[in-house]
């Protein structure tokens, strides 16, 4: 009988030793697909760990190996340095699993080695400051949290992680960049400065922006726009153009063209303190399209900015009702939902022409219901102003769009004489002429052209979100928006969605924080119960 029960014990001891091993095996393999896989569900607000849709667009059409070498300094940096590599870190795995093996990432430390400090300068990294603070004493140590992106030859590198802006738009954009996947060309006609005086154009920062996303620039000139290989057209504070120059923007519509207007409807002089009325002649076309803007100034004293004015008491703080936070934006459209405002200065109205059109027709951006509108006498000096009562204030658009087919001014006009390259001129047949657009054709109107200038956008400026409109516009009109949401995904604390239920947080702490040490315990009660109700039965046939 001691033989048999020393045989039982050895089998049950066996039985236990084996049962661990095999248990912990399977925790291995289950971790082992786990991280290979990179699955987990993300009940974050703004999907902070999930990559983005444009993101798996982008990885899906490349067709060779993207290298991409991170410098980034790895011992000692400050907690929010240390949250954005570890986010790149796991994006880079993500990555190479959406793109199915072509992103290649490698981390190198410029902080440990000399050597790879001089490689990461050369490559443009760029060293930074890091701030520490602790109980009793806050110290700066020079860093490093930047990458370098390599397709087929072409490098994009991004000197720094800026915090202001998600990791992944931050290395999806670079990756666009380097292996050209999606470049389209816009067209920009401006008014340019003067170099003979020093002087510098007002939108010189809007190419910048634009080809930081990727995108070709292209000058147009207003006098002879040649419009041929522009994906996108946009025309910021127009002069009165030819008519030829009308009939060549017409017709790039009519072809499906996409326009973009920034022009006001009075002509501002700030210095003097006056405003006149000057609609420019670009409105002779989009009344055809159903829009025009309109010679007003708006005040809007429900939105208005705080502003320092200068009295005989001195400096004074009041609200300005020509600057303007407009925050009464499309919610429906993928250009503004996820702008929380647009800054105005000076605008100008939007409204529907008297011609109409059958095409989609939508507002985009209004004033608040507190806001006055000026016409044919100005007034420029705030202080000057009195706040008005509600019943002399309504609401105002300042940007529309239109999509859908439109009809050209110039079915019912004769088209105008066109000058060739050689300086020759044609007649335009009335055959040449396409009187109804495609109906991907889309045109914008925005009545504030100076939300753009130089000093506006600024990355320093709060005006820098007009930036970002711009950029919206040009995803949305070129690339079909993907771009949109990943560049609206700010990096910030993950935060759980406002419509997690208590028991789904509760659920997920459990999972996140005692779901192996419950397994584990569940697994031992179970066996515990099992073993015992085996030791019962072997009683009942061999007995004690």
């Amino acid at each position: 009988m001691t033989t048999n029960a020393s045989n039982r014990t050895l089998k049950y001891g066996t039985n236990v030793v084996i049962g661990t091993i095999l248990f912990f095996a399977v925790l291995v393999a289950i971790n082992f697909f786990a991280v290979k896989s990179r699955t987990r569900v993300d009940l974050t607000r703004g999907k902070q760990y999930t990559i983005s849709e444009a993101t798996r667009k982008i990885l899906a059409s490349l067709k060779d190996r993207v290298n991409v070498t991170v410098y980034a300094t790895m011992q000692e940096t400050p907690p929010d340095w240390t949250e954005q590599r570890n986010q790149l870190f796991d994006l880079l795995q993500e990555y190479r699993i959406a793109s199915r093996g072509k992103v290649h990432f490698t981390f190198k430390d410029p902080s440990a080695d000399p050597k790879i400090e001089e490689e990461a300068q050369r490559k443009g990294i760029r060293e930074q400051t890091m701030q520490k603070v602790g109980t009793t004493e806050l110290s700066l140590k020079a860093g490093y949290l930047g990458f370098v992106v390599d397709y087929k030859g072409k490098t994009e590198t991004v000197a720094a992680l800026r915090p202001e802006q998600s990791v992944e738009y931050q290395l999806t954009r670079a990756i666009n960049k380097a292996a050209q996947v999606n470049v389209p060309t816009v067209g920009i006609m401006a008014p340019a400065g003067n170099p003979f005086f020093g002087e510098q154009g007002k939108y010189e920062l809007v190419p910048r922006y634009l080809e930081e996303e990727g995108y070709k620039t292209q000058n147009i000139e207003a006098s002879k726009p040649n419009l041929k290989d522009v994906d996108l057209l946009m025309i910021f504070e127009p002069e009165d153009l030819s008519e030829e120059a009308l009939y060549k923007i017409d017709q790039y519509v009519m072809n499906g063209g996409k326009l973009f207007v920034a022009a006001s409807g009075v002509n501002i002089n700030p210095q003097m303190g006056r405003a006149t009325t000057k609609v420019p002649n670009i409105n002779s076309i989009l009344e055809f399209y159903g829009m025009r803007i309109n010679g007003d100034l708006l005040e809007d004293w429900g939105k208005a900015l705080p502003r320092l004015y200068r009295t005989q008491r001195g400096l004074v703080r009041a609200p300005d009702p020509f600057f303007v936070a407009v925050t009464d934006l499309n919610t429906t459209s993928v250009i503004t939902k996820d702008l929380s405002a647009l800054i105005t200065i000076y605008p100008s109205s939007v409204s529907t022409s008297a011609h109409g059109t059958s095409a989609s027709l939508e507002v985009l951006a209004r004033t608040s219901p507190l806001t006055r509108r000026q016409e044919s006498f100005f007034t420029l000096e705030p202080e000057k102003l009195r706040k008005p009562s509600k019943q002399d204030c309504d609401t105002y658009n300042i940007c529309m769009m239109v999509q859908g087919r439109l009809e050209s001014r110039f079915a019912t006009v004769e088209p105008p004489v066109l000058t060739n390259d050689d300086g020759t001129t044609r007649a335009v047949l009335a055959s040449e002429v396409k009187r109804e657009s495609d109906p991907k054709a889309t045109v914008i109107v925005y009545s504030c052209p100076l939300s753009f200038h130089n000093e506006v956008i600024s990355p320093t400026s709060d005006g820098v979100i007009n930036a970002l409109f711009l950029l919206n516009v040009a995803d949305a009109l070129t690339r079909g928006g993907e771009m949109i949401s990943l560049r609206s995904k700010q990096a910030q604390n993950a935060v759980l969605r406002p419509d997690i239920t208590p028991a789904e947080a509760i659920t997920a702490q459990v999972l996140a924080i005692g779901g192996v040490p419950v397994a584990l315990i569940i697994m031992g009660l179970a066996r515990f119960y099992f073993n015992r109700l085996k030791r019962l039965r072997y009683r009942e046939i061999y007995g004690s």
